[in-house]
């Protein structure tokens, strides 16, 4: 079974979209954690609209920060494996249930994406996202050039893995999937993405994450 972990701070122009992908997934043995942060938005009257057993739901109030409320849900889930769902991206109703038949030879399992703007349309500029699937060429443009070959919301890692790295780190936004990466790839953790595309990952100007720059470089000098 799985725990899905949904960190969100004002996704109200998403998050309906972005939970009911999650709902309608062929795997159907999960739980979804959403856990509010600073939110001052309507998305959590959206949510209270959506009604699913499966559905946990925290508010936070104004402790902020996406690591900080990932580590809480972190602490919430009762399952082996967990997934990272972002308030703006959309699963392929089949992501969990491919990801899921590597559960036995994998810790870290990613997937391909394709980029979507505000109107669920790829835009020409950004098209499709291709991502190595193999352990080492994985390993070599993490820790080489800090491009980051898993992307957030495609993830599914081992509980117990999340937690020997001590989860994610606080101080780090934006880039804390990378950090994640990282100290996973120390410990000699296993990695693959699945040839399927099964993530729609939104890229939009008023996107936190796309419209700021990340320190990669004082990152990778951390690790190597």
């Amino acid at each position: 079974m799985i725990s899905i972990l949904l960190a969100t701070h004002n996704g109200e122009r998403f998050i309906e979209q972005s939970i009911k992908s999650v709902l309608n997934q062929t795997f159907k043995e999960f739980e979804l954690l959403i856990g509010f942060n600073g939110t001052t938005d309507s998305s959590k009257k959206i949510v209270e609209g959506i009604k699913d057993d499966r559905i946990r739901v925290f508010d936070y109030g104004e402790d902020k920060g996406k690591s900080k409320t990932l580590n809480k849900l972190l602490k919430e889930s009762k399952f082996n494996w967990i997934a990272i769902q972002d308030d703006d991206d959309i699963w392929l109703e089949n992501k969990l249930e491919y990801q899921s038949q590597q559960f036995k030879h994998y810790d870290i399992i990613g997937t391909q994406i394709v980029y979507i703007d505000e109107l669920n349309k790829t835009p020409t500029k950004y098209g499709y996202g291709p991502k190595l699937a193999t352990q080492e060429d994985m390993i070599k443009s993490f820790t080489l050039s800090g491009d980051n070959q898993i992307a957030n919301s495609s993830s599914v890692c081992k509980k117990e893995a999340l937690l020997s790295v001590g989860g994610w780190d606080e101080k780090i936004e934006g880039i804390e999937d990378l950090d994640l990466w990282l100290k996973m790839i120390k410990k000699d953790y296993k990695f693959v993405n699945l040839e399927q595309i099964l993530v729609s990952h939104r890229i939009y100007n008023e996107s936190s994450f796309n419209s700021k720059t990340w320190d990669v470089e004082s990152l990778l000098k951390k690790y190597n």
